[in-house]
Order: C-alpha cells, then structure tokens, then sequence
C-alpha cells in the first residue's frame, strides 16, 4: 500500500527497524591501519561510531565545533572502549570544525592533510535540525543546507585527493564517503527533494528546509559518484542510519502539521548503520553510480519516492535534473573556499 510515494512497510520499517544488524562492535572486522573521520563524533551516532572505529583498532579523526565536548568524548571513549578480540585499540584524535563557516571547513581539511597521508572513509554526519527559519551561515545561506550539506560538500571536495589516492592502493570499493538523510526525506521534502530555485531566496518553513538538506545529502553523493566515481575509486553513499532521535515538523501535504520529538531508540544502532555503508562488501560503486539509498540496520532501500529517482537523472535520461543543478549551486557556494592556501577566497 502507498503511503507518502513509497511503501507504507518501507516508512514503518525505518520508524521501527528493529535491532539486527548485521556489523556491529562484536562483528566488525579489525580496521587496523586504516584512517577515518567522523564530523560532529562527539555526541549520538558519531560518538557510538568513533568508539566502535576505536575499538577495531583504527585511527579516527572527530571533527566538531567544541573543542571541550570532543575532548570529554575522547577520554569518555578511550576509557570505556575496551579493545576488540585482544588487538590494541586505534587512535583517536580531533580538528576543529565549524561547518557552519566554510573557511573554518577549508582550515579542517588542511590541518587533516598536514597529519595524514591516507583516508579510508569519511563520515558527513554532523547536521542541525529546527533552526529558526532565516539564520544564515557566516556565507550567508540558508543554515540547515549550509551547515548539512554545503560544508560537507567543501570538506569532501578538499579531501577527495586524498581519499582518492588511498584508493589505489586499498581493495576495490572500499575507500567510501557516507552522508547522513533522514526518514524525512520521503516524509517532508517538496516534490522533486528539492526546490532549487528557492535556495537563495528560502522559505520558512523549517520541515522542508530541513528535509531538503538530507535529500541534498543522497543527491550530492550520487552527483559526485557519477562525475567523479570511476576516476577517483571513492564510493559515495547516502541513507537513512535509523532516527533515534527526531524532530518531526510536517509529514505530507493533507497530513496534520504540528512538531513533536520522536525518541526511537538507542544511538549506537544507528552507527551500525553506517558501519554497514561504509565497511559492507555488498556496497559497491556500481551500487553508488545507480544512486541506491542505505537505510537503517543495513540494506538497502526498496523503492524511493518516484518524484527524487527523477531528480537523480538529467534531462536527456529522461529525468528532471534536479540532483545536478543541486550539486551545481553547492558547487558554486563553494567555489571561493577551494584554494590550498590558508588566506583570501572564502
């Protein structure tokens, strides 16, 4: 049965996925050797997946805004995080990151690459939700798109050297970005995901706004998965982790709108999530070149809203293109940020 464009068991089931996963903490296999960086890894599912990384012996960057939150994380983490199948743990680490100023982005990957030489998986999971309509970035846009997506695209963009390079010498497939959506991005986006003509001129309706920032979410990694994918060897992946906690502002158009907070369940399924995107053998770059969309526990979504699988395709696919003028807009917001050098640009 229909429900929202898509099947009522496809909404049901990432409201109430259950608990089965099938990489966890206890089945992960050791990371060893291998560098990630996980945004806003101090709090939810970005705590739970570093502390998971950790364990499994890898070198994990947490990137965030608050140096005192990362730093409470970190020794959280290095106290609790017991190491896995007697291997010493990995390495934790942190960089300031304010993705809400596109210069404090480009300064992140910087230092980054001033320390590392390799990046096996990077995890946009940072984000905001129900920020009051009319905030703006420090580059003036619109807070949720600019802090959600339009900074992860810079970071990506800045770190996909490198990402790239360690893909040369890594198994096929397995050098991956993950970025974050939200069950809202069946059940409060716009028709199309998203209204690109409005971007620079927002409404303020917070429910679309925000939606619309996760749907930009799954159609940047599959813009970039399509330009890019082939030549640089990185798999671009989008999805749904599981929404332990959400803030849900409007469902469809004839539903009843009013916000109320969703508490669903615990942090670290959703990080089981994510280690799934980002670590599964089945998750391949022919997956992420056709555009599919991860959701929660592990699997991949059964059939996405007709309306956002046309956005995915350009025009002379028979398509409507929205994806890649989408992509072009974060591109040209990020265009005065990309220079290597610390001063000017942005």
């Amino acid at each position: 049965m229909p429900f929202a464009g898509v099947g009522f068991w496809t909404v049901w089931s990432q409201f109430f996925p259950g608990n089965k996963a099938p990489l966890t903490e206890n089945t992960i296999p050791s990371q060893k050797g291998r560098v990630f960086i996980v945004t806003g890894g101090s709090s939810g599912l970005g705590y739970e997946l570093s502390k998971i990384l950790y364990r499994a012996g890898g070198r994990v960057y947490i990137l965030s805004r608050t140096k005192a939150n990362v730093d409470k994380a970190i020794e959280s983490i290095e106290k609790s995080a017991t190491s896995k199948d007697g291997d010493e743990p990995g390495v934790l680490r942190s960089i300031h990151l304010d993705l809400e100023d596109l210069t404090s982005v480009r300064d992140a990957a910087l230092e980054f690459l001033r320390r590392e030489e390799r990046l096996d998986v990077l995890f946009n999971n940072a984000g905001v939700t129900s920020i009051p309509a009319g905030t703006k970035t420090k580059q003036d846009i619109e807070y949720h798109i600019g802090v959600n997506v339009v900074g992860h695209v810079l970071l990506e963009a800045l770190l996909r050297p490198v990402l790239s390079q360690t893909a040369k010498t890594a198994a096929k497939d397995t050098v991956r970005v993950i970025w974050s959506a939200s069950i809202l991005v069946e059940l409060g986006s716009s028709r199309g995901g998203v209204r690109v003509e409005t971007l620079d001129k927002p409404g303020s309706d917070i429910g679309e706004l925000y939606a619309a920032s996760k749907v930009g979410s799954w159609f940047v990694a599959s813009e970039i998965t399509r330009r890019f994918g082939r030549d640089t060897g990185v798999v671009q992946v989008a999805g749904n982790p599981g929404n332990y906690v959400t803030n849900v502002w409007r469902t469809t158009p004839g539903f009843i709108y009013y916000p109320f907070r969703l508490v669903l369940r615990n942090p670290v399924y959703g990080a089981y999530t994510y280690l799934w995107m980002a670590l599964a053998e089945e998750v391949t770059m022919d997956d992420a070149m056709s555009g599919k969309y991860a959701t929660c526990n592990g699997r991949w979504h059964p059939g996405q809203r007709d309306d956002l699988l046309l956005a995915l395709r350009g025009k002379d696919e028979g398509g409507t293109g929205q994806a890649s003028a989408f992509y072009e807009w974060c591109h040209s917001k990020i265009t005065p940020c990309r220079s290597t050098a610390r001063l000017g640009g942005c």
